[in-house]
């Protein structure tokens, strides 16, 4: 090969690698923390707790068991403690026996109705230091004999807690934006599809998560499903976002889809109503509008 075809190739692997490169990445990033550190006051004494997520319950997502240990006043010494989390609260155990606090951990006692069980794990006997606090991060402790008020200075009680972030990256910046912002849930986003403008860059975003955390409870083996738009300027700030829901069984609404011979998509939307509405997803702006003459 003579020089002059080198250099039209190097000039031509430079430039796919200058587009390469100029192709934002743009993806959703997904995660949770299990474990967290928490102090607070009992009685006129500091309190330190560590406490981690152990098992969820079978019937809840946001009940689970917890492990973990608690430190008192000036001591250095840790001290183990198994308890619950559930929809009124805390409550934490300190056993001398391993038995009971097994049993909650591992959600082995078995009653009529789920509910019932979490009250089983409510009142367990045989502790002798037993923690109780409620959505306000304040409540009671008791041993075999004294109880004192508890107050968390940090009353959020989710020990897990979950991450729903879109990540955009060039190469040059790096920027990360929270999608629980736009009315989006904490796990089950994804990016459908992109595009850059004169503006900036358009992401459209489509979320499903379960309606309910109680599984067993109405909707509670439905869904909640839509799409999200996001208009950003050319450094990735928010200039407007829109939402639009699909299939919710709280709201009683249904949808389905088509593809016009376009390539757009069309998307008809019942609500609890037994109304009909259509939105015509347009792929080069991915943006929606109402469809007029629908019944």
């Amino acid at each position: 090969m003579n020089t002059r075809g080198r250099s039209v190739i190097a000039l031509l692997m430079l430039l796919l690698t200058a587009v390469s490169v100029a192709q934002p990445r743009i993806l959703v990033r997904e995660w949770d923390t299990r474990e967290r550190l928490y102090r607070g006051e009992q009685g006129d004494q500091p309190l330190t707790l560590m406490l981690r997520v152990h098992e969820f319950s079978p019937g809840h997502r946001d009940i689970y068991s917890l492990s973990g240990a608690y430190r008192r006043g000036d001591s250095r010494t840790w001290v183990p403690v198994v308890g619950l989390h559930d929809t009124d609260g805390w409550v934490l155990y300190r056993f001398d026996s391993p038995l009971p606090g097994r049993e909650l951990l591992d959600f082995t006692y078995e009653g009529s109705r789920f509910w019932d069980s979490i009250a089983y794990y409510r009142a367990l006997t045989g502790w002798t230091e037993r923690f109780e606090v409620n959505q306000e991060g304040v409540g009671i402790w008791r041993d075999e004999d004294e109880s004192a008020p508890l107050r968390l200075y940090n009353p959020d009680l989710s020990v897990y807690r979950r991450y729903s972030f879109l990540h955009l990256e060039d190469g040059d910046r790096e920027r990360e934006l929270d999608l629980t912002a736009f009315d989006m849930p904490t796990a089950g986003n994804q990016v459908l599809d992109w595009r850059e403008d004169e503006q900036g860059l358009v992401v459209l975003l489509g979320y499903q998560h379960p309606s309910r955390p109680y599984a067993l409870g109405m909707c509670g083996a439905g869904d909640e499903s839509g799409l999200v738009r996001l208009r950003l300027d050319t450094q990735w700030r928010l200039l407007d976002w829109r939402k639009l829901a699909l299939d919710s069984c709280l709201k009683n609404q249904i949808s389905e889809r088509k593809v016009t011979r376009d390539g757009d998509y069309r998307y008809r939307v019942q609500d609890s109503d037994g109304r009909w509405r259509t939105w015509l997803l347009d792929q080069e702006t991915l943006d929606w509008k109402p469809v007029d003459g629908d019944a």
